[in-house]
C-alpha cells in the first residue's frame, strides 16, 4: 500500500493547483481562485479545460499537465468529474486535495458510487483527502484559505491566533470564519470544515492539533464520530493540557436522520457519547453561542489558572447593583459552583479600605455604595482583596459600562488579576455605546466580557473545571 502522507501537505503545502477555477464571479471556483492568489506565499496554479487564463494566471486544462509541481489541490467541480481529478491528482504527484464539491454519499446510491471511487483512489494511489462536502481549512501560520467565499484580504484580517476549530458542516465553518474570527471576536491558528470524512477525519484533525505548539485550545461541532476509542484517547491525553470544547449533533432521533442526510455520518447514543466525553475532560456544550463564547474564552486564556481552594469551585462576584449579585448567584449554585463567604482576613479589608461604615461586606460583594463614597477606586481595591481569598478560585465582575469608564482602573484591576494567577470574567449592561471600550479593555488583561450571565458562568465553570483536570494531572 503506497505511504500516506500526513496533515502538513494540508495545513502547510508549498504550492497549490485550484481545479475548478473560473472568472465568473458569482461561482465558488472565483472566490477560491481569487483568495488564494490574493493570500497564498507560494505558486497557484488554475485548472479549467475551459480558460487559458483566470485572473492574469496561465490556466491549465488538467492536473497533469502539473506533474511535480503541485503539492496539494483544491477540487471544486461536480460530483461526477472528482474521480476522474483525482486520478489526474495522483499520476502528477500530488500529495492532498481539498474536495469542496457536494453531491456524494449524503444524497443517494449514485453518490455513494462516487464516494467509493475515490476512497479506492486514495487508498490505491495513497492520495489524501479532505472533505468532500466542505470549505475546507484555514491555517494563520503558515497562511491558507480554501473556502469557496470571498474573504478579500484574508490574510491581513485573520491574525494568528492559538483556537483550533473543527466542524463536520462546511458552511457552518465558514460562518465561525466570517462571523467571529473576521470580526475579531478571537483569533485562531486553525480552522477545519472536514465535510463527509471520504479520508481525513476528526480523529486525525484533533490528533494534529493535540500536538500542534500553535494551537492551545479546541472547539468542535461533530455529527458522527468515526472512531470512538481513538477519539477518546485522544481527549484523554488532552485533558488538562488543551482545553477540548464539544458540540455534538444528533442527540435525538430526529436530529440524527438529520445529520445523516447532511453528511451521511450516522451518530451513536448520546446517553453513551455524553458519558464517553465527560469522563474523557471533554467540555460539552449545547448550541453554537456557547461553543464559539468558550472558543472566545480559551482564545484568551488557554493556560490553566491556579485554584486555591480544595474544591477549585469557589466563585466571588464583584457587582454594582445588588440585583445582579441575586441573579448571578442562582445561576452559579444551579451550575453546581459554590459562592463562599469570605475570609475574615477579606472582610476585614473590604471593610477598612472599601466599604462605608454603614455597610457590611458580603459575598457577592455588592461596591455600589463604596463607589457613591469613594469612586472608582474601590474597584480595584475590592477585587485585590478578593482575589487573595483562599476560597476563591475566580471571580466573576458585573462593572456599569457608561462614561465612566474613562476613570474606570482597567490597571489596577488587571495587575490583581495578573498577580493572582485566578480566572475573572465580566458582564457588561448599560451604555451599549461603551460596550466595545469595556471589552477591549478588559481584554488587554485577559478578561473575557460578554453581554448575558449565562455565558459568564459558562465560561468561568469551564475556566475552573480545565484547571481541575490540570491540577489532577500534576498532583
Amino acid at each position: 500500500m503506497p505511504k500516506r502522507t500526513g496533515l502538513d501537505a494540508f495545513f502547510a503545502p508549498d504550492s497549490v493547483a485550484v481545479v475548478g477555477a473560473t472568472p465568473n464571479e458569482l461561482k465558488g471556483g472565483h472566490s477560491i481562485i481569487a483568495n488564494m492568489l490574493e493570500s497564498f506565499a507560494g505558486p497557484v496554479y488554475p485548472v479549467n479545460p475551459g480558460r487559458d487564463e483566470i485572473l492574469g494566471v496561465k490556466c491549465y486544462p488538467s492536473v497533469r499537465e502539473l506533474a511535480g509541481k503541485v503539492d496539494m489541490a483544491i477540487v471544486f467541480v461536480p460530483a461526477a468529474s472528482v474521480p476522474e481529478v483525482l486520478e489526474d491528482c495522483a499520476a502528477a504527484g500530488v500529495k492532498a486535495a481539498v474536495l469542496e464539491s457536494g453531491g456524494f454519499a449524503e444524497v443517494g446510491e449514485e453518490g455513494k458510487r462516487i464516494d467509493a471511487a475515490c476512497r479506492e483512489i486514495a487508498d490505491r494511489t495513497g492520495l489524501r483527502l479532505w472533505g468532500p462536502n466542505c470549505t475546507g481549512l484555514v491555517n494563520t501560520d503558515p497562511f491558507i484559505f480554501t473556502p469557496f467565499m470571498r474573504a478579500p484580504n484574508a490574510h491581513e484580517r485573520l491574525k494568528p491566533g492559538t483556537l483550533g476549530i473543527i466542524a463536520q458542516s462546511g458552511m457552518l465553518a465558514a460562518g465561525f470564519m466570517l462571523q467571529y474570527v473576521i470580526s475579531g471576536y478571537f483569533t485562531v491558528s486553525k480552522a477545519c470544515a472536514i465535510g463527509n470524512k471520504i479520508d481525513v477525519n476528526e480523529v486525525e484533525v484533533l490528533q494534529y492539533m493535540a500536538a500542534d505548539p500553535k494551537t492551545r485550545a479546541v472547539v468542535a461541532y461533530l455529527e458522527s464520530i468515526v472512531d470512538g476509542p481513538a477519539f477518546l484517547e485522544v481527549t484523554r491525553e488532552m485533558a488538562g493540557r488543551k482545553p477540548l470544547v464539544v458540540l455534538k449533533g444528533g442527540r435525538y432521533e430526529e436530529s440524527a436522520k438529520a445529520a445523516l442526510s447532511h453528511t451521511a455520518s450516522l451518530a451513536g447514543s448520546d446517553e453513551v457519547v455524553d458519558g464517553a466525553l465527560r469522563q474523557a475532560g471533554v467540555i460539552r456544550v449545547d448550541d453554537f453561542q456557547e461553543l464559539m463564547n468558550l472558543g472566545k474564552a480559551f482564545s484568551i486564556h488557554p493556560e490553566p489558572f491556579r485554584l486555591s481552594s480544595p474544591t477549585g469551585d469557589g466563585v466571588a462576584v464583584i457587582t454594582v447593583t445588588g440585583g445582579g449579585g441575586v441573579v448571578l448567584t442562582d445561576l452559579l449554585r444551579s451550575s453546581g459552583l459554590q459562592v463562599p463567604a469570605l475570609e475574615r482576613r477579606t472582610l476585614d479589608a473590604l471593610r477598612r479600605d472599601v466599604f462605608p461604615d454603614w455597610m457590611a461586606p458580603s459575598n457577592p460583594v455588592d461596591i455600589w455604595p463604596a463607589i457613591e463614597q469613594n469612586g472608582l477606586t474601590a474597584f480595584g481595591d475590592s477585587i485585590k482583596a478578593v482575589l487573595a481569598d483562599d476560597r476563591v478560585d475566580g471571580v466573576i465582575l458585573l462593572p456599569f459600562a457608561s462614561r465612566i469608564l474613562d476613570f474606570f482602573p482597567f490597571e489596577d484591576i488587571g495587575e490583581a488579576v495578573r498577580a493572582s494567577g485566578k480566572p475573572v470574567v465580566s458582564w457588561m449592561f448599560g451604555d451599549s455605546r461603551y460596550f466595545d471600550t469595556l471589552e477591549e479593555r478588559m481584554r488587554e488583561f485577559r478578561i473575557p466580557v460578554y453581554n448575558d450571565l449565562h455565558s459568564c458562568v459558562l465560561v468561568l465553570k469551564s475556566y475552573l473545571n480545565f484547571s481541575r483536570q490540570a491540577r489532577s494531572k500534576s498532583d
